[in-house]
């Protein structure tokens, strides 16, 4: 047992002198905590851009999402992206890869990008996976990031970086954003096994012109297989006559401090509750720091674990959560029952029945630094008020987290665990 625990903390060290400072201090930075800069300033200061969208069309099931990617995907007329992290398909999604195929066929230009960690995917998904290199016969332009292979083990610590993000444009007017993959469990398993999660449907010109602006210099980075930003154009007409909503996007890099600073702000901003979905709350120094300062000012916050069925996972979870305590927070796990079987994958944060923060990122130490994620806050009540009566709905099957519980999780047995997750979950 010993030797195993030296040889994790090789690696760990190794990891952390190729990661270098943790871009989560910005969430405690003087300019986050600033109160003589507004909100809206601060997020300028970042070159975090704001956008105008449309209210979303919210979508909680995986396979009614599937239903409705099917139908954006058959009304494709000039070119649809999507990355989706884990993709493959199964005998439940064959009625959508094949729309993707039929699409590429006609002539519609199709992008698709998956992590190179598809093939390892461990969840009930492997009895269900296809992978997707068919695509290809059908025009799909399909890129696997980052793919692991002894091959690219000269990238070193390179190969830690993920492309995390879920998102979706199509013709330049229809946008999704949330936490949904493209597998089986995500959108086509049913039962226990299909995830619970979040999609968000928009249309927002200035949205999809911002991803695009972010998504062609990357994609050109990645493949021979070059594209030019001025072949995709926007519908600019799309929003007259909807209400908007003010918006803030963040499309991160690895190592940056974008999202750091933007859920800094959020909490800094908070004036009396946070509602918090992290999914994987493995959270350093700082972050803990950010949740306890806005705490100590007098925010209510409430804060949901999933119940995780995967046991390395759950050990994992239930190790951190001694050092989640001293946010001083209500801090919540779900109770193992018949519908926590299925993963709460969701990712969430409302602020003052206001902001809301939806998107890829997981609210832990790898998002913010070893991963591609986008996430958007918008300034909206309707929805902040929508999705907080979501959230009591999942806080009422639930129980606090006491001292006494996570001392007996606290165990050398789970520490190899909580470890791995950290940097890998």
């Amino acid at each position: 047992m010993m030797r195993q625990v030296r040889l994790v903390c090789i690696i760990i060290s190794l990891i952390l002198l190729g990661t270098g400072c943790s871009s989560t201090q910005h969430m405690i930075s003087e300019e986050v905590l600033s109160d003589s800069v507004p909100f809206e300033e601060k997020l300028s200061s970042f070159q975090i851009p704001s956008v105008q969208v449309s209210y979303p069309d919210v979508y909680y099931d995986g396979r009614a999402w599937r239903d409705r990617l099917i139908e954006l995907v058959e009304g494709a007329e000039d070119y649809l992206i999507t990355s989706a992290f884990l993709a493959s398909s199964s005998e439940e999604l064959e009625e959508l890869y094949s729309a993707l195929a039929r699409k590429a066929e006609s002539g519609v230009r199709v992008y698709f990008v998956v992590d190179g960690t598809g093939p390892f995917d461990m969840t009930e998904t492997r009895f269900h996976l296809i992978p997707l290199k068919f695509l290809r016969e059908s025009g799909v332009h399909l890129l696997e990031f980052n793919s692991i292979s002894g091959a690219r083990l000269v990238s070193g610590l390179n190969l830690l970086y993920r492309d995390h993000r879920k998102f979706l444009i199509v013709d330049g007017k229809h946008v999704a954003l949330g936490g949904m993959n493209l597998n089986y469990i995500s959108i086509g398993a049913e039962n226990e096994q299909l995830q619970r999660d979040s999609m968000y449907e928009f249309i927002s010109p200035e949205l999809s012109s911002l991803i695009l602006d972010y998504f062609v210099p990357w994609w050109n980075e990645q493949t021979w297989d070059e594209i030019d930003r001025d072949d995709f154009t926007v519908d600019e007409t799309s929003l007259e006559g909807k209400e908007t909503y003010q918006g803030w996007y963040v499309n991160q890099e690895p190592k940056s401090a974008q999202i750091s600073k933007l859920i800094g702000s959020l909490l800094s901003e908070a004036d009396h509750s946070v509602q918090v979905l992290p999914f994987l709350p493995f959270m350093d120094e700082e972050m803990i720091t950010a949740f306890r300062m806005a705490q100590e000012r007098g925010v209510e916050i409430q804060m949901i674990i999933p119940f995780d069925r995967r046991v390395t996972n759950r050990k994992g979870i239930e190790y951190m959560t001694k050092d989640l305590l001293d946010m001083g927070i209500d801090l919540r796990i779900e109770e193992e029952r018949a519908e926590t079987q299925r993963l709460l994958h969701e990712k969430l944060l409302i602020v003052d029945e206001r902001y809301v923060l939806i998107g890829s990122t997981n609210i832990n130490y790898r998002s913010m630094n070893l991963a591609y994620e986008n996430s958007l806050v918008i300034d909206s009540p309707e929805l902040a008020q929508q999705l907080k009566l979501h959230f009591e709905e999942l806080y009422e099957g639930t129980v606090p987290i006491t001292e006494e519980m996570a001392e007996g999780w606290h165990t050398l047995m789970n520490w190899p665990r909580f470890i791995t997750a950290f940097f890998g979950g």
